[in-house]
């Protein structure tokens, strides 16, 4: 599922992890991956969300330098019960801090055309 940059390597590592402050995703939504991670690379994620709930993502990198990174997470259910279809997320910020990078997600992508 690479879309670019990156020898496959990095998806053989553990995930890293990746934390919500909510229950759900949404445009605007801020990420946070560890202080360990300092810039954005292409890797399997562990999303947590706010709510116990850990489902597996994957962070992608652009094609072009003009495309933004690229968040896709896998369909899962919150710890309430609502059942969450996989969804792709373009990731319109990047900014590094003492705690970690946060990312913030714009508009998600329409799933794919049955």
């Amino acid at each position: 599922m690479t879309r670019g940059g990156g020898s496959g390597d990095e998806h053989d590592a553990a995930p890293v992890p990746l934390r919500a402050g909510h229950t759900h995703l949404f445009r605007g939504a801020r990420l946070l991956l560890p202080a360990t991670v300092s810039a954005p690379k292409p890797c399997a994620l562990e999303l947590e969300f706010s709510d116990r709930v850990r489902t597996p993502a994957e962070l992608l990198a652009p094609v072009r330098p003009d495309e933004p990174w690229l968040l896709v997470v896998g369909a899962h259910r919150t710890a309430a019960g609502t059942a969450l279809p996989a969804r792709s997320w373009p990731v319109t910020r990047v900014t590094p801090g003492e705690d970690g990078t946060e990312l913030r997600l714009g508009e998600p992508l329409p799933p794919p055309a049955p």
